[in-house]
């Protein structure tokens, strides 16, 4: 019978990375009201729009991880256990997809932060869009972080489920 402790270390460690996704989103819909609030200008409502919008996707992405690692590390250990042939027809494919988003999800992060940088550095002084790129710059680079600390994680499990 093969171990369950990388089961528990990968699905434990996404819980608590989805955690640091809501707490980020959170902070973030609170600067954003801050600068909406208290910004009369078009470039602190520029930055409140980039920080919710980013904020939303924090949230909902951080929201269901949370939600849905404690099911899909027993159903994942539950495999490992009883029927670890299951293994490679069920959990391997869904963990390459999973990486395969990653791929994805760098690229958008990566133009994202570029644009944002763009935007902040020609956009006019206290523009709309000189505001989005400030509000999106941090955003964007938190997400790229946090989602390749995450394809690390997901590559070290990936590789010991592919080996069972």
């Amino acid at each position: 019978m093969a171990s369950t402790e990388a089961v528990i270390s990968y699905f434990g460690a996404e819980r608590a990375e989805s955690l640091l996704f809501i707490c980020v989103g959170l902070v973030a819909l609170e600067l954003a009201w801050t600068c909406w609030r208290k910004g009369a200008s078009d470039q602190a409502r520029g930055a409140a729009l980039a920080l919710v919008v980013v904020a939303c996707i924090q949230l909902v992405v951080g929201g269901t991880v949370f939600m849905r690692s404690p099911h899909d590390q027993a159903r994942v250990v539950q495999i490992v256990q009883a029927e670890p042939a299951r293994v490679r027809s069920e959990e391997v494919p869904r963990m390459e997809t999973v990486m395969r988003n990653f791929r994805v999800y760098r690229w958008i992060e990566v133009v994202l932060l570029g644009l944002s940088q763009l935007w902040a550095a020609v956009a006019a002084r206290g523009s709309w869009w000189r505001g989005v790129g400030l509000g999106l710059m941090p955003q964007a680079a938190l997400m790229l972080l946090l989602d390749e600390l995450a394809e690390q994680r997901g590559a070290v499990y990936l590789a010991w489920l592919q080996a069972l």
